[in-house]
């Protein structure tokens, strides 16, 4: 078994080990530098790395990834810029996911304050379904104004 925060990451940084590097930050860091600047080095060493700019995006938010499991958020944010985060696609997928569920949530809460929450129960599944957050916002607009849930399952009979 290999432990990760055994292994010298100086040397990770210092060698030509480009796919090891997201991963240094877990690695021992070398005598008398505080966490917090190991980290920098390694983001710092990451973003030398020569590749184009998408894949320098997903290649840093790997880092910062990998970081969350001994760093603080706020310590990554500010050393990783947010806006390059933004450019990962594994960031982009997961706030798309945060998006679709957040919209989901929000036109459920609207449809139970409206109607009665056992008949707005029975359009959750078909509700939760719904992976276009374009269409959320619309079925959400509509739950807001919609005099009827009859009315409001008609919508949804629609997208079928």
């Amino acid at each position: 078994m290999i432990r990760l925060s055994e292994l010298d990451g100086q040397r990770i940084l210092a060698g030509d080990h480009s796919g090891l590097i997201p991963f240094a930050p877990l690695m021992q860091r070398p005598a008398g530098v505080d966490a917090e600047a190991w980290l920098r080095q390694c983001v710092n060493r990451a973003q030398a790395v020569p590749m184009d700019e998408t894949r320098k995006a997903s290649y840093l938010a790997d880092l910062a990834i990998l970081s969350g499991l001994v760093y603080k958020s706020e310590i990554i944010m500010t050393i990783i810029s947010e806006e390059t985060m933004y450019e990962s696609s594994v960031v982009q997928h997961f706030t798309e996911k945060a998006l679709e569920q957040g919209g989901r949530e929000f036109l459920l809460d609207v449809l139970a304050l409206r109607f009665q929450p056992e008949d707005v129960q029975q359009l959750a599944s078909r509700i939760e379904a719904i992976e276009d957050v374009q269409r959320l916002k619309q079925l959400h607009r509509a739950a807001i104004q919609i005099p009827t849930l009859e009315a409001f399952r008609s919508l949804l009979d629609a997208d079928e």
